[in-house]
């Protein structure tokens, strides 16, 4: 981990969750695996020694439900020290996070665009698209006219499509990509 960050993956999930409200352990897992729409489905072999530590460093207090019709229930809720580790570890996170997307984009693109546009426009714009995909390659320059330079896109067979609707944020969005192995000439030209 870098240095100042104390904590892991599941164990910042844990004190984000508990940022919110206190919570049991079963309720928290069933929350993560919420959260992560089915694609984590964490077990509790990794949560409660996960939670136990967070405890021990006092990053976390609990507190035993007694019931008398169903098991007891153990809550965990947020120390003050456990707000400040978060603050702390959320920031070197997003660091992190930003320069590897960063280094990612810089790496790997050949060409990005990111732009506002009005629904027409994109409709138009997925039209055109489609068009170029009837034929052997894509312009991007005909595309995007303001582009600093012509790229040309082969596609080859088949196209694998993945579509994800989402709501993230309190807006939402719609992922595309379109992922297709490139020939042997066009491994070449990019290298």
């Amino acid at each position: 981990m870098p240095h100042g960050m104390k904590i892991g993956a599941v164990s910042l999930w844990l004190l984000l969750l508990l940022s919110e409200k206190p919570m049991y352990g079963y309720e928290i897992i069933r929350e993560l695996e919420k959260r992560f729409s089915g694609y984590w489905k964490p077990k509790a072999g990794t949560i409660y020694p996960a939670l136990e530590k967070l405890e021990k460093n006092h990053l976390l207090t609990s507190r035993v439900e007694f019931r008398e019709e169903a098991p007891d229930r153990k809550h965990y809720a947020l120390t003050d020290e456990g707000r400040s580790e978060l603050a702390n570890t959320m920031t070197y996170w997003t660091r992190m996070t930003e320069i590897l997307e960063t280094y990612r984009e810089t790496h790997q693109s050949i060409f990005r665009r990111k732009t506002e546009l009005r629904k027409s426009q994109l409709s138009e714009f997925f039209t055109e698209l489609g068009e170029a995909l009837r034929g052997r390659s894509i312009d991007i320059k005909k595309l995007f006219p303001d582009a600093e330079k012509p790229v040309h896109i082969s596609p080859t067979e088949p196209v694998k499509l993945k579509f994800l609707y989402a709501k993230e944020n309190h807006k939402f969005e719609i992922h595309m990509e379109v992922e297709w192995l490139p020939s042997r000439k066009q491994v070449s030209s990019v290298s």
